[in-house]
């Protein structure tokens, strides 16, 4: 009796631990593939990716070096790759958008205004459309990632 309680106690302990395994090496994975897909597109501008985060639908990457940021993201299949170079950035912000009509729409993004300051280029952070009604971490990713972003101009401005 007691030898089957306990494989019957470790069988329902393995049914719990397996599925979460399983999700971890999952996620895992796809990190890798996508820091591979990031890494890829620095070696074609002669970059390397030195801090790397992928969360949600979105990847970004920096080349502390060469000053160029890189992000991908699953949701824009016409241009799922974006490259900022550092050098020409004006202003760089981290902004919560809210839509006020019907959809309640709320985005985060870190919005880079360009030196030429007629374009700016915008990273997208947490979408409501496509990622959940509510914010997890995000919004201290973006702040991580500006204050990245700003020691590295400062780096690049004193060379």
């Amino acid at each position: 009796m007691e030898k089957s309680s306990i494989i019957i106690g470790l069988a329902c302990l393995v049914l719990i631990i397996l599925p979460i395994l399983l999700l971890n090496l999952s996620r895992k994975r796809k990190g890798q593939s996508i820091l591979s897909k990031i890494q890829s597109q620095a070696t074609q501008n002669n970059g390397k990716i030195t801090d790397y985060e992928y969360w949600n639908n979105y990847a970004i990457g920096i080349d502390l070096q060469a000053g160029v940021v890189y992000y991908w993201s699953k949701l824009n299949k016409n241009e799922p790759f974006q490259k900022i170079e550092l050098s020409k950035v004006a202003l760089c912000k981290v902004t919560s958008l809210r839509d006020t009509d019907n959809t309640d729409s709320e985005s985060l993004i870190l919005e880079f205004t360009l030196v030429d300051k007629t374009t700016n280029r915008k990273i997208v952070f947490f979408n409501s459309d496509h990622d959940g009604l509510t914010m997890h971490d995000e919004y201290q990713l973006a702040e991580k990632w500006l204050k990245t972003i700003e020691k590295c101009r400062e780096t690049i401005k004193s060379k």
